[in-house]
């Protein structure tokens, strides 16, 4: 502990502020040998009246309440003198007393009071109104209380001087409880394992701290883990197993042959899970169980006749009659598209933009419609299902919603137990959803229902494991029609024409006229490259086209890093578009921020890639609330690290979503990240205008660069060895 850390011990005397859910509290305290009260303020889980606490920290002056203690450290005790005792016994803390019997207790037993209560808890017999029943209660509680404090306060104190923030603690007590302290004590490696937001380079410091050898087994086995659960954080469902073991090897400075050895000890326990021949594929169990099913449930629905049989004829009739009341002329393609998906069981229709996915769709339901079919339309994020129920005027929801997620729970209402009760279940951007959502959806349905999967195989995967939409349409098992035509090109602008001349690996037009949507600005440095997006955001392209340059306008970038990396650019964009981020001191927030969660929360129920605003923010609670499209989510000082600034995102953060105007800079400097589908991606983003700056050369390599950023997934394997 710090030398510079002021030290204070009092008495609570009042709580001010609390709040449960991430222990913040503004506590008044009266110091040993003094008469007048200290305020404290700070992390400090379940304080109560009359304890004594212990406090290290600093002095500080609020602008609005004037000199506090500001805590960094705690120590809480149970009171032993009588006016401490009283106030203690009558808190919330211990149930079942009140200000009447804790009176009645300490007068009965004065210093003695904890020692009976613990040790004798008969005696409360002896105190006038308390019988059996209720003695039995206030013991039970005092012990229940007692107990969680201490070991809070214990865990505490050996987790805060050894590199572990007050947010990690907390997060650690959540987890285990009472045992936090012997678990960490036992197995450091298993808090990276099982508590988010703590990485193995963390539990290995303090592994080493603690005197676990470097060639410890235990250690082995972390390390490998973590490498996997890093392959999946970047879309894999497994690694081979001489790359696993080299990149473990390298990570803990160990020998190869040792690393198998404990890689082969973690498959016979199945914290791995082997698969392929000769076990190659090395697994995490729940990408293998999530693989395994999607591949089993994928092929029921496939095998099973409908529930409701529709004939050649009338499939056809309905085709005509959409076709008659749209005035729309489908193509030979459209055609087979809604007579399939009407005659079907599971279909898969891809396609970029402008070939008439929607136009499609509207057909389809027009057909279920006259055969009186209950049809459910989702999409992975909130925006897509908007758009979505915009194109066809049928109600769409977001996956999540349409599962009923409870985030209280952690789990969704619908699924094996509870299927949907749909006859045809339609879902939009296939491409984007993973893994492990696509087998929550295939678990909600009946192997009887109709299953129509749309999207555009050509984009970038989704952010989570797995390549969906690309290993369904490789196994060559779902029957699949690719959509290639551009439906009224003229009506579409440059943006769709340009994305399929770069799909097709040819130069985008560009004539940069005002009235155009697509727009190419040369600069081939970084630094003049960053000054013009940050003019096009936060001046030029708000002003032409009445654009709010935080809700309507995305920097999309192929990279984190670098000048004109998602990092720097958000500084520089935050601190142009919001004022109130001056204000935010002890949180990275302020109000008005856009923002975006990092990963799957599913206590809050926010998922990875969700885009928010924040709506309020308090500094002294470490406490902020995001407005997301499904929900608000509050975040403590223990989540806040889920989040980071959205005014610019990196291309793969993008996948699924569509913004009136999109900025994007292509340099040299991404050279690492520049691929056609990445560009692809990128540019289908935009829906009104999209300006991409930076050099014709990094323009060429992206285009010219056809390989598809790989991902290790056996899901097409699987599927085709049903």
């Amino acid at each position: 502990m710090s030398d510079n850390l002021k030290h204070i011990v009092g008495t609570i005397e009042k709580i001010i502020f609390q709040n449960p859910d991430n222990d913040f509290a503004v506590i008044q305290i009266i110091p040993k040998d003094a008469l007048l009260p200290v305020v404290v303020v700070g992390t400090v889980p379940n304080p109560r009246r009359g304890q004594i606490l212990e406090v290290w920290g600093k002095w500080a002056i609020h602008k609005e309440f004037g000199k506090q203690f500001e805590v960094e450290n705690f120590k809480i005790s149970i009171p032993n003198e009588k006016s401490g005792l009283e106030k203690y016994l009558a808190s919330d803390l211990v149930r079942g007393i009140g200000e009447v019997y804790a009176s009645r207790i300490v007068e009965k037993f004065g210093e003695n009071t904890i020692d009976i209560m613990f040790n004798h808890p008969e005696r409360l017999l002896e105190v006038e109104g308390i019988g059996k029943k209720r003695a039995d209660k206030i013991a039970s509680a005092l012990r229940s209380a007692y107990s969680q404090q201490k070991s809070l306060s214990q865990l505490a104190a050996f987790l805060m001087g050894k590199g572990f923030g007050i947010g990690m603690v907390r997060r650690i007590w959540k987890r285990y409880g009472e045992a936090a302290i012997n678990v960490v004590k036992e197995n450091p490696y298993i808090i990276a394992e099982e508590v988010w937001g703590i990485g193995f380079a963390t539990a290995d410091k303090f592994a080493q701290n603690l005197g676990i050898e470097a060639n410890d087994p235990r250690r082995i086995a972390a390390g490998i883990l973590h490498i996997l659960r890093r392959a999946s954080d970047n879309g894999h469902c497994y690694l081979p197993k001489n790359e696993l073991v080299e990149s473990a090897a390298n990570l803990l400075k160990a020998n190869e042959d040792y690393v198998r050895k404990i890689l082969d000890e973690a498959a016979s326990v199945e914290k791995v899970i082997p698969f392929g021949q000769d076990g190659e594929k090395i697994f995490i169990p729940k990408l293998y169980s999530a693989e395994s099913n999607v591949a089993q449930l994928l092929m029921n629905i496939v095998a099973l006749p409908p529930k409701t049989k529709v004939s050649n004829v009338m499939a056809a009739s309905l085709f005509n009659e959409a076709q008659r009341s749209s005035s729309i002329e489908y193509t030979e393609q459209q055609r087979r598209a809604i007579i399939e998906a009407i005659l079907g069981k599971v279909l898969i229709i891809t396609g970029g933009p402008g070939t008439g996915k929607t136009t499609i769709i509207r057909a389809i339901l027009s057909g279920a419609k006259k055969l009186h079919w209950k049809v459910e339309l989702a999409a992975p994020t909130g925006r897509a299902a908007k758009k979505l129920e915009e194109a066809t005027r049928h109600r769409a929801q977001t996956i999540h919603r349409l599962l009923k997620f409870n985030p209280g729970m952690g789990r969704f209402e619908y699924g094996r137990e509870k299927p949907l009760d749909v006859d045809m279940l339609i879902l939009d951007e296939v491409s984007m959803i993973d893994i492990e959502l696509f087998w929550r959806v295939l678990s909600s349905l009946t192997p009887q229902m109709r299953l129509l999967l749309v999207g555009d195989a050509d984009q970038l995967p989704s952010v989570g494991p797995g390549a969906v939409l690309r290993d369904l349409i490789a196994s060559k098992r779902i029957p699949t029609i690719r959509l290639n035509k551009i439906l009224r090109q003229d009506e579409h602008g440059l943006i769709v024409r340009n994305a399929h001349q770069i799909l097709h690996g040819q130069l985008p037009i560009y004539n940069n006229h005002p009235d155009d949507d697509f727009f190419f600005l040369k600069k081939d440095d970084s630094v003049e490259a960053q000054q013009a997006i940050l003019q096009l955001v936060c001046e030029r392209i708000p002003k032409k086209y009445n654009l709010d340059p935080i809700k309507d306008i995305q920097v999309i970038t192929p990279m984190h890093k670098g000048r004109c990396g998602a990092k720097e650019l958000n500084i520089l964009l935050r601190k142009r578009l919001n004022p109130n981020a001056q204000k935010a001191i002890k949180i990275p927030f302020a109000v008005r921020d856009k923002v975006m969660q990092i990963t799957n929360n599913y206590d809050i129920g926010v998922f990875n890639g969700d885009i928010g605003t924040v709506i309020s923010a308090n500094d002294e609670k470490r406490e902020i609330v995001v407005r997301f499209a499904e929900c608000d989510a509050v975040y403590d000082s223990s989540i806040l690290n889920q989040l980071q600034p959205a005014y610019a995102m990196t291309i793969h953060k993008s996948q699924g979503s569509e913004y009136p105007a999109v900025v994007m800079p292509l340099l040299t400097e991404h050279f690492i990240m520049l691929a056609r589908n990445l560009l692809y991606t990128a540019i289908t983003r935009a829906q009104k205008l999209l300006v991409i700056v930076g050099s014709e050369k990094a323009l060429d390599i992206a285009i010219y660069n056809n390989k598809q950023m790989m991902r290790y997934t056996a899901l097409a394997e699987r599927i085709s060895a049903s």
